[in-house]
């Protein structure tokens, strides 16, 4: 706890000043440094990481130390102190929790938590770039750490919601000046949620192995890779959807998807401590108004949240009335190839699947309104 508040205020001290800067030799650098990780094909490193919390004056700290191999395009291997190991292979994350344990596989799990693990995390999974909510970007003296380039960059991040409100977003990358490769980063974050202070700080440090071994996941997983890439596929489309039953969130009646064939049907799987499930519910909402319920009935089905009076209580504080349904369970999730949230889909009159949408873009829904548009 003591190490998390000093943390929290070398972050607050670096980045509480800055200037609205931005210095392109800065971006290039980052860029060049991004280049040389992300063309190596062999990467092995020790990781430590400090993901601090802070909600309604709570502070939530979460310690990290690991042992990781990526394999380009191929995998990415963890090994964590007390002995759990995570292969993750496209969608798929394959957990072993002790040495003589068995492996269990699933492609429902936490991407932002488990992906901060991965060494591409300092920099980013996509090439530095100047964007229109960077505010500023520029190289700062750090006579402490001489053999690193140190570079700030603010951001202003806008969500799509009316749940936050976003401040800034302070980052400082270091960067070795004799590799180029990124060995650390440190995050600082403050946003409004539901009117209420949410404060969140990182600190990603890495040491990166010259002489990468090579982890053989078929040894040691004994997966087929094929096989599981193959049963993880989504649905195709002009498929016909698996019918499922699931419980009316407000009637507690149990209703089956064909139930509600002869109409057009959009199809959301979300949770409640989803983030980009809530923001497209309000679009969700301005679809169904605007087509009317005669045709088009949008759905949406909580895969997660068993309690109806809690769904429902957030439902009415959002004004959501479109139809709401629970059905907890890997066999739904299982079926409908579910690999991230939300998930939606536009079925035709006869059930059959005529759009999916894996995640939230900006262009969602306008995506899920030329389809609905195309099967009136």
């Amino acid at each position: 706890m003591k190490k998390s508040i000093i943390t929290i205020t070398i972050l607050l001290g670096a980045f509480c000043s800055f200037c609205q800067t931005i210095d392109t030799a800065a971006l290039h650098l980052m860029q060049k440094s991004w280049d040389k990780l992300n063309a190596m094909e062999n990467i092995s490193y020790r990781m430590k990481t400090l993901d601090t919390m802070i909600r309604a004056n709570h502070m939530m700290v979460n310690w990290i130390s690991l042992d990781g191999t990526v394999k380009k395009n191929d995998y990415w291997h963890v090994r964590l102190e007390n002995n759990l190991e995570m292969l993750v292979r496209g969608d798929t994350l394959y957990r072993k929790e002790k040495p003589d344990a068995a492996v269990t596989f699933s492609t429902d799990w936490d991407r932002h938590r488990i992906g901060a693990c991965n060494i591409h995390s300092i920099l980013g999974s996509e090439r530095p770039a100047i964007g229109d909510n960077t505010v500023s970007m520029e190289f700062v003296p750090d006579e402490q750490n001489a053999s690193f380039y140190t570079i700030h960059v603010v951001y202003k991040i806008k969500y799509d919601s009316d749940e936050i409100q976003s401040l800034f977003r302070y980052s400082r990358y270091y960067i070795d000046k004799k590799s180029m490769l990124p060995i650390r980063r440190l995050q600082y974050g403050k946003s409004l949620q539901d009117g209420k202070e949410a404060v969140d700080s990182y600190d990603f440090s890495a040491v990166i192995n010259p002489d990468p071994h090579h982890f053989n996941e078929q040894d040691f997983f004994q997966i087929a890779p094929l096989e599981e890439k193959d049963r993880f596929e989504s649905l195709k489309i002009g498929s016909i959807a698996p019918n499922f039953t699931a419980r009316d969130v407000k009637t507690d009646q149990v209703l089956s998807l064909d139930s509600f064939r002869g109409k057009i049907v959009v199809l959301d799987f979300w949770y409640l401590s989803c983030m980009p499930c809530r923001t497209l519910m309000p679009k969700l909402q301005k679809l169904q108004e605007k087509f009317g319920k005669d045709k088009v009935l949008v759905i949406g089905i909580n895969v997660r949240d068993t309690d109806a009076k809690q769904i429902q209580q957030y439902l009415d504080e959002k004004h959501f009335s479109y139809r709401q349904f629970y059905q907890a369970g890997q066999q739904l999730s299982s079926n409908y190839k579910l690999v991230a949230f939300p998930t939606t889909f536009v079925l035709d009159r006869q059930g059959k699947v005529k759009m999916t949408e894996v995640g939230l873009g900006e262009d969602t829904e306008l995506k899920l309104e030329q389809a609905i548009k195309k099967e009136l």
